[in-house]
């Protein structure tokens, strides 16, 4: 007879594949049905002792922990019910024997977390760098985010959330530096990208932007360098960091560096000298930055500008339909992000500092003028872009503080 093949998936989120069809528990105990199979089944084949499984999934329960063998003996019956409903031949997926719980020996059955675990395991073994860089690109590729964290209150799966957590970051950590010192920068930036994909609030991006500078992509590096700043500022709530800072130099560095001759010509397209960031000698234009210039910026000019009197306006610009709304289609917004840049190179001036703010938006820096001033710069620009993308573009502005570009949540 043909075994009944499992695959239970605890990391990012829990799931049960029964030979190849995703099956659902029942809702009414499914917490509890979850932790009683994934406790035991990632285990592996060394199982779980009967008084470890009931201490920790009744660890909360103090109703129970006056008789935890039947709480225990019912549970398990009930969700043999649940999984032979849910499309489980027979419901048979725990046995018991010798005091411990192990899966049941007529199914053929794997979790993620065994996966995982065993390709660390075999990467720490291995003698030669390029097998153990395989084995743990295999743990990393099965890691799809923190054990079970639909139920991380609880202490059991918390702590062994952590304990994966710290292995995968180890896993990253060898990956990384093993791509970097064999010059694959391309799967250098995909380990970073993917990891920060999973914790975005773990620094990965400071790593995938490096990747990118050394492959001389800083069209790339940068964009990344501005969604992690504006992410920070906007999420969290928080400056950016001395990695950060160094990840900023380190790519103004590279990007500024220069080369000679028929070198420099082939790098154009990437090289910051090509016009992408800022261009100082294009016919007295504003200056354009990034994010953390900005900032930096408008604390430098408003203490200058204060001693004389003079004032700094921070004008937000959101670009919109001809009925004053979002413009949601991805293509359209850019290229009228696009005319809009156009529209304040060619309307600001030499003095004056703009920066991509969102997917939507510009932060234009306005030195000594008014508010009258600030709304005669917006209507000259709003009739630039009309030129520019047509009579039905559309140009909303706000005047506003450092505090509410750092602090609000109005912008993406």
């Amino acid at each position: 007879m043909k075994k009944t093949k499992l695959y239970i998936k605890t990391l990012g989120g829990f799931g049960i594949l029964c030979n190849g069809k995703e099956i659902t528990l029942g809702r009414n105990r499914a917490s509890k049905y979850i932790q009683l199979v994934a406790r035991v089944f990632t285990a592996g084949a060394d199982g779980v002792m009967k008084e470890d499984l009931q201490d920790d999934i009744y660890s909360e329960d103090l109703n129970v922990k006056s008789n935890l063998n039947n709480s225990m003996n019912n549970l398990i019956y009930q969700f043999r019910k649940v999984a032979e409903k849910a499309g489980i031949p027979g419901g048979n997926l725990i046995a018991f024997a010798d005091g411990m719980y192990k899966a049941d020996p007529d199914i053929d059955a794997n979790t993620d977390t065994v996966e995982f675990l065993k390709y660390i395991n075999n990467a720490k073994k291995a003698s030669k760098e390029a097998d153990k860089a395989n084995y743990y690109r295999k743990a990393f590729d099965i890691y799809k985010g923190d054990f079970l964290p639909e139920l991380n209150e609880l202490y059991w799966i918390s702590k062994k959330s952590e304990d994966l957590r710290t292995v995968y970051e180890e896993c990253v950590d060898y990956l990384a530096d093993y791509y970097m010192n064999n010059g694959d920068y391309e799967n250098m930036a995909h380990v970073f990208h993917n990891a920060a994909e999973i914790d975005p609030d773990c620094e990965w991006q400071v790593g995938e932007i490096n990747a990118y500078r050394l492959m001389k992509d800083y069209r790339k590096a940068y964009s990344l360098y501005e969604d992690m700043i504006r992410y920070y500022a906007e999420e969290l709530g928080i400056t950016p960091t001395e990695n950060m800072q160094r990840c900023y130099q380190d790519l103004q560095d590279a990007a500024f560096s220069g080369k000679s001759g028929e070198e420099d010509e082939a790098a154009g397209e990437n090289s910051l000298k090509s016009g992408l960031i800022a261009d100082e000698e294009e016919e007295g234009g504003p200056y354009e930055c990034l994010f953390p210039e900005m900032s930096a910026s408008y604390h430098i000019l408003s203490r200058n500008m204060e001693r004389h009197g003079l004032t700094v306006f921070l004008l937000l610009l959101t670009i919109a339909d001809y009925e004053g709304k979002e413009i949601r289609q991805e293509e359209k917004a850019e290229r009228r992000m696009e005319a809009l840049r156009d529209a304040i190179n060619d309307t600001l001036r030499h003095g004056d500092a703009f920066c991509r703010f969102s997917r939507t938006q510009y932060l234009v820096l306005l030195t000594g003028t008014g508010v009258e001033e600030c709304m005669l710069v917006h209507r000259r620009l709003q009739d630039k872009l009309k030129d520019l993308a047509g009579p039905r573009a559309t140009l909303n502005y706000r005047i506003i503080s450092y505090a509410d570009m750092t602090a609000e949540g109005e912008h993406e």
